[in-house]
């Protein structure tokens, strides 16, 4: 199974990278084929502005993958500037695809935020969401580690049921 994990924060403290690199962990034990890619090193542009070579590549990733997981914060109760800009350029080829959400946010009260998300990639591309989302706030890290057994637990759950459904899926 080959699968897309995107970092899509560009702070260079994110709290949501770290959710994906211990998922990109989990995967990787089951031996499952991970391409991990952190929009902090991803020149973007507007699509309007036209694709960099960098964002060319990462939609060939996507096109490429069986599945797709998507690390967000929130902001403004929804996604990023980055991921949205991705999204519109770099998501052309991920129709039908399974993917799943990793979110990071400064609080308990922005936990629907990740339907934003949810209702493009299902709206526009008709991808298949794994119900279970990995969601975290501030009081769940200490510095950058994941402190929280609970937000632990549930990285290895959703780990092990993308990788089940991802399977089935290809």
């Amino acid at each position: 199974m080959n699968t897309l994990i995107l970092s899509s924060s560009l702070a260079g403290n994110s709290r949501s990278y770290l959710l994906c690199k211990a998922v990109e962990q989990e995967l990787i034990a089951k031996g499952d084929n991970i391409t991990f890619v952190d929009a902090r090193t991803i020149p973007l542009k507007p699509v309007h502005k036209g694709l960099t070579s960098e964002m060319e590549h990462l939609a060939k990733q996507v096109e490429a993958a069986d599945n797709i997981i998507i690390g967000m914060g929130v902001h403004c109760y929804s996604v990023n500037d980055a991921l949205k800009i991705i999204l519109d350029a770099c998501f052309g080829k991920a129709t039908g695809k399974f993917f799943g959400i990793l979110c990071a946010a400064g609080g308990e009260r922005s936990y629907l935020s990740t339907m934003h998300l949810t209702q493009i990639c299902m709206n526009e591309w008709r991808m298949m969401q794994l119900p279970r989302i990995v969601y975290a706030t501030g009081k769940d890290f200490t510095e950058d580690t994941i402190s929280s057994s609970e937000v632990l637990e549930r990285i290895k759950l959703f780990s092990e049921e993308f990788h089940t459904i991802g399977n089935k899926l290809v």
